[in-house]
């Protein structure tokens, strides 16, 4: 990628490099580094004025983050969110998802093309391996949660623990979720959950803890009451695609991990159908887990496609359906009609459509094919 500061070019690839360029130094572009005059990402970052937040956890980041955002909206600021849904300012979309931590020349040209008061981060585990957030100075770091996710990658939950681990040695100041025992530098460290509970239209006790996060360390941050704070959340309605209540009973959760799926199924006691699927070339040894949880908390499943991408989509449902045992359940592969089959056999039970939430596609085998589970819901209720 190539930006343009104050009048410069950099870039950070070597392949786009041309005389006059400077070269974005990385820790992942390094040994492709010969003879180009170079900056580093600490010397483009060091002076500017935006605060960085950074949110890292297996679920609820970005609930967090937007949050974070709606609050530091009220209070006047100019805020940008970077993570899975894309890139806001303001709580408005600006540009469109790619990676939930992209590279970071592309965090650099954020911070400089809109000239943020606020950075807030969703931090992924690979972004931390990857140094994907190489030279920034946060002033605030979040820890969500932690479970089973992408094994493909870190090989073992241990392994994925002390990933998400390295990113709270520092001094700074740090949000902790006290649920997990974690070895961090407890210096500037604050712990919840709270003992008092905040009025909140959200949905789950998951999110009570999302909205602690996020008030408690913007009260640490801005040395403002959090009681105080907690009045401008009191009508934040969430985000599209995190438990929203689509239709009457129908809920569309991003939730894709074995604890995702347990909490938003918990957080509602009535009888339920539960669609979901799992996606494909990840993390295999999720997926029976997922089933385990869908046969404790269902009353009727549905397994479906998710992102298959380029694996064999009953493959995929095969290693779901190890897991349930007592739940009776079918497999319409076909997502559109998966969800059709929900609603017309729903009988007053709540619907959890899960796993990809506000997506705008399916991908499969590198293609995309354009589906929202939240339009083919109300396509069904309108018709």
């Amino acid at each position: 990628m190539k930006i343009k500061i104050n009048n410069q070019t950099i870039t950070d690839s070597t392949k786009e490099y041309q005389k006059g360029d400077l070269f974005l130094l990385t820790t992942q572009n390094k040994i492709y580094h010969t003879t180009q005059k170079v900056i580093t990402p600490k010397e483009l970052l060091k002076n500017i004025k935006t605060k960085f937040i950074g949110i890292t956890g297996t679920n609820g980041k970005t609930t967090t983050a937007f949050i974070i955002g709606y609050i530091l909206d009220k209070l006047g600021y100019k805020v940008g969110i970077q993570g899975t849904e894309g890139f806001f300012i303001n709580n408005k979309k600006v540009e469109s998802k790619t990676l939930t931590t992209p590279p970071i020349i592309t965090t650099i040209k954020r911070v400089y093309e809109y000239d943020l008061d606020f950075f807030v981060m969703e931090v992924s585990s690979h972004s931390i391996v990857q140094n994907r957030i190489d030279g920034i100075k946060f002033d605030l770091k979040i820890f969500t949660n932690l479970s089973q996710d992408h094994l493909d990658y870190h090989h073992s939950l241990q392994e994925y623990k002390k990933v998400k681990e390295s990113f709270f040695k520092d001094n700074i100041l740090k949000i902790i979720n006290k649920k997990y025992n974690l070895n961090i530098n407890k210096t500037n460290s604050y712990f919840y959950p709270l003992k008092d509970k905040f009025p909140t239209k959200l949905k789950g006790e998951f999110n009570q803890e999302n909205l602690q996060a996020a008030l408690l360390g913007l009260s640490k941050l801005l040395n403002i009451d959090i009681f105080k704070l907690s009045e401008i959340t009191k009508n934040f309605k969430g985000i599209s695609g995190r438990m929203e209540e689509v239709g009457d009973k129908i809920i569309v959760d991003f939730a894709h991990t074995p604890d995702g799926i347990e909490k938003v199924l918990n957080s509602i006691k009535s009888q339920k159908i539960v669609v979901f699927g799992a996606g494909g070339n990840r993390d295999k040894t999720k997926r029976k887990l997922m089933g385990e949880v869908a046969d404790k908390y269902s009353d009727y499943i549905i397994l479906t496609n998710d992102n298959p991408r380029c694996e064999d989509e009953i493959e995929i449902i095969e290693d779901i359906k190890k897991g349930i045992k007592n739940t009776p359940f079918e497999i319409i592969l076909d997502r559109y009609q998966a969800i059709q089959k929900a609603l017309k056999i729903q009988n007053n039970r709540y619907i959890f459509i899960l796993g990809k939430g506000d997506e705008k596609y399916i991908e499969k085998c590198n293609e995309k094919i354009v589906f929202n589970d939240k339009e083919t819901i109300l396509k069904f209720l309108n018709s």
